[in-house]
């Protein structure tokens, strides 16, 4: 049996009882944005955004899949985050309507779950771009590539009130050829899990 020097046991190798319910839930289907708060604020300013932002601008100058100078760069945890602020951004609070959502078929299948997870009075999942002809404001989300189809994507609705995000999740060269010149729209998500292959990264 170990111990100490002054002969008291051992209880290193004692495995550590939790607390947990047995009905304590874990949640595998989304993660977890704090998981490394704890890490960040101890690294303090030794890491800062300023050096995130020009990293990801010199990224895509180097790529040339889109236009980096004179944006702004928006960090988040995945492009899933990004669009809700994105949607957020564009829609406004003093209509008495909520503002259309829609993406041309076929769309990435997240797109109506997010726009409807928060039930949201500011946007409303109206579907299919190639099909939407209400009046008023609205948001569309063009895919480019496409998820799921891989195929190269301009708006659709082109009416007067529409306000565009661009999600170039795939648009990197391993995924399809940067033959064109540089992205150059108001809204462009990115995310580094797609840049990369790593998935669990969930930067946007």
């Amino acid at each position: 049996m170990g111990g100490s020097e002054n002969g008291a046991p051992d209880n290193q190798n004692k495995p550590t009882e939790t607390s947990l319910s047995p009905d304590s839930i874990i949640n595998l289907d989304q993660g977890d944005p704090t998981l490394f708060e704890p890490y960040w604020k101890k690294m303090g300013d030794k890491c800062t955004l300023p050096q995130l932002g020009d990293a990801i601008k010199g990224l895509h100058r180097v790529v040339g899949n889109a236009v980096p100078d004179g944006r702004h760069i928006v960090v988040g945890t995945g492009s899933t985050q990004l669009l809700m602020a994105a949607l957020y951004a564009l829609s406004s609070p003093s209509t008495s309507h909520p503002v259309s959502l829609v993406a041309a078929a076929p769309y990435y299948s997240g797109y109506k779950d997010q726009a409807e997870f928060l039930l949201s009075g500011l946007y409303k999942w109206e579907g299919d771009a190639h099909t939407f002809d209400k009046d008023g404001p609205y948001i569309e989300v063009v895919t480019s590539p496409n998820n799921p189809d891989g195929a190269i994507r301009e708006a659709v609705v082109n009416l007067g009130e529409g306000k565009l995000v661009y999600d170039l999740a795939y648009y990197w060269p391993q995924y399809t050829p940067i033959t064109d010149h540089p992205l150059d729209h108001d809204i462009m998500l990115f995310t580094f899990s797609k840049c990369t292959g790593h998935a669990g990264s969930r930067i946007g």
